[in-house]
Parts: C-alpha cells; sequence; structure tokens
C-alpha cells in the first residue's frame, strides 16, 4: 500500500466538455503523483465519455492512469458502486468526483495531508455555482474556529456530532470527499434512493467506523452547472414527486436504523413532516394542471413501499 487514491467519476450528462474539464483539474493537481486511478463509470451518458477522454492521449502518464468503464443507465448509486469495486489494490484512499465539478490544484494533496495524519474520512469547503462565498460561511452550518488546526493552519480535525450534522445540517459536499477505502471495502451506496439521501447513509456508514475525521478549511472544489439530481427537480413534476418519495424513505430509514440524539431525532421527525407535506402538495400542484401520472405515481409510492406509506399517513410519534 503506497498511500495512493482512486478517483471516482459517475458519468451522465448532456453537455459536452463538463468531463474534460473535470480531468484538466485532475491533470492539474499538485500531488497528481499520488492518484493510482480515475474511474470513469458512463452510466448510459447521452453524451459519452470516451471521446473526452481520449482527448488527454498526449499526455500518456496521466491518460494511462484513467479507467473507463461504460453501462446501461442504472443511476448515480449504482455507477459510484460500479467504480468502488474496480479500486485497485495500490490504493489506500477513495476520492469522489462529479463530472460537472471542478478541484483547485491543491484539492488532493490537501486532502491527502489530512488522511496521511490518521484520518480516516476527509471533506472540503467548496462553493455552489454562480456563488464565491464557500458553503461553510455561507450555510453558517459550521465554525472552523471551534474545530482545532492539525496542519497548515487550514487542515482541521472535526470535532463533534457528526451524525447531528450530517442529518440536520450537512456540510459535507461529495465531490469533496476522500476516505480510507482500506478500512471499510466492503461499503456501497444504497442502490434504492435514486434522487436523495445515497451520499448522506454513505458517509453515516463510513463515519460509524472512522476515528478521526478531517476536513479542510479553504475552499478546494467548485460545482458546477451539468445534470443535477437534485436543483433539477421543478415544483410540481414527476421528478419532485420521485425526489420527495426518496427523502422520505430516507429520514424514515434514519429513525429506524441510526443512533441519534434525542434532540436529533426530533429535527429529523420534522423534517420527515415537512417531506410529506412536500409531498402531497407537489401531487396537488399537478393534478391541477391536470397531469394525471401524478395518480399512477401515488399509486405506485403507496401500494409497493411500506415506510412511504406509513409517513404518508400519519406523522410518525
Amino acid at each position: 500500500m503506497n498511500n495512493s487514491v482512486s478517483i471516482i467519476i459517475p458519468f451522465y450528462q448532456r453537455s459536452k466538455g463538463l468531463l474534460s474539464n473535470a480531468l484538466k483539474g485532475i491533470e492539474a493537481q499538485t500531488a497528481v503523483s499520488r492518484i493510482a486511478n480515475i474511474i470513469v463509470v458512463d452510466d448510459g451518458s447521452p453524451t459519452p465519455a470516451k471521446p473526452e477522454i481520449d482527448a488527454f492521449k498526449s499526455n500518456s502518464d496521466f491518460y494511462q492512469k484513467i479507467i473507463l468503464i461504460e453501462q446501461n443507465n442504472a443511476g448515480v448509486s449504482r455507477a459510484r458502486n460500479v467504480g468502488l469495486d474496480a479500486v485497485t489494490d495500490n490504493s489506500e484512499y477513495v476520492a469522489f468526483l462529479d463530472p460537472d465539478d471542478f478541484w483547485q490544484p491543491q484539492h488532493v494533496e490537501l486532502s491527502l495531508k489530512g488522511l496521511d495524519l490518521g484520518s480516516d474520512f476527509h471533506f472540503s469547503n467548496f462553493t455552489h455555482m454562480g456563488v464565491t462565498i464557500g458553503a461553510f460561511e455561507r450555510a453558517g452550518y459550521i465554525d472552523p474556529s471551534q474545530h482545532p488546526v492539525v496542519v497548515d493552519d487550514n487542515i482541521h480535525e472535526y470535532i463533534g456530532d457528526m451524525v447531528l450534522q450530517t442529518t440536520t445540517a450537512n456540510i459535507i459536499g461529495t465531490s469533496t470527499v476522500f476516505y480510507r477505502f482500506t478500512k471499510t471495502p466492503h461499503l456501497r451506496f444504497d442502490e434504492k434512493f435514486k434522487f436523495a439521501g445515497e451520499d448522506y447513509l454513505m458517509w453515516l456508514s463510513i463515519l460509524e467506523h472512522a476515528q478521526k475525521i478531517t476536513f479542510t478549511n479553504s475552499i478546494t472544489v467548485k460545482y458546477g452547472e451539468g445534470i443535477n439530481l437534485f436543483s433539477g427537480a421543478k415544483w410540481g413534476s414527476k421528478h419532485m414527486c420521485e425526489r420527495l418519495f426518496d427523502e422520505i424513505n430516507y429520514r424514515y430509514f434514519l429513525l429506524h436504523n441510526i443512533n441519534m440524539t434525542d434532540a436529533n431525532r426530533k429535527i429529523v421527525k420534522n423534517m420527515l413532516y415537512d417531506n410529506r407535506k412536500a409531498y402531497i402538495g407537489n401531487l396537488q400542484s399537478m393534478l391541477k394542471r391536470l397531469k394525471l401520472s401524478a395518480l399512477k405515481l401515488l399509486y405506485k409510492h403507496f401500494t409497493q413501499n411500506k415506510p412511504f406509506r406509513d409517513t404518508l399517513l400519519k406523522r410518525l410519534n
């Protein structure tokens, strides 16, 4: 084991050039020598990944690091799991990058500094598209001054209840995550969650085994403008119903499977109640516009999913 990292990129996009831009960001990393492989999983993308990967042939050292896997569309969770299955034996760490996001040159170097100091999970500050303020500052969910510096005045050790943080005020951006893969090589994303919750559950699973968590306070990742399963859901649409359906099931799962404080549980219950009201409101919006597919969708969700049915019928006590 040589402390190298495998990077997993699930790829499904309609715009050309996004993957190329993401790969350029990886190519420019100050710690590119620590990258063992870049595993791109083309999940039946309308814009294929191969032409954008082939554009890097002139840099043979970098090009040889790229592993392309092509599959029929199965969703982002399945794509990431296929990538995890392909992680090579010379990789101690795994990182995730969505193809429309971009890493600043020191992202890998700083993330590995945290992991090399004994951290099992590392995340970084980032910006959303069109925003210059970091997510840490913008959301106000974390105050770095409350977490001790471990190196370079920039890498901090996270101190606190990460279950509470992740389930009520998440600060972990998927494209910022690095973790010690060799400690939990069996963990995978839950593929039944296609539109919400799958990443949070994965982080909770990893963090259950983590003895130390670190983060980079400076902004090292910029989120982009490609297909986004969360922000792309519009009110009064089937997509919004599917996203809210997954959010309901995700929070139901939390309440029945994750150890948390009473205060944490109360917040999650309230969030679940809000999801339920939003689901009903979205159905009403669809019906007002004579979208009869809303009834078909409700029937499917109600009859085939007991947690959803229990939640829709009553608020959990």
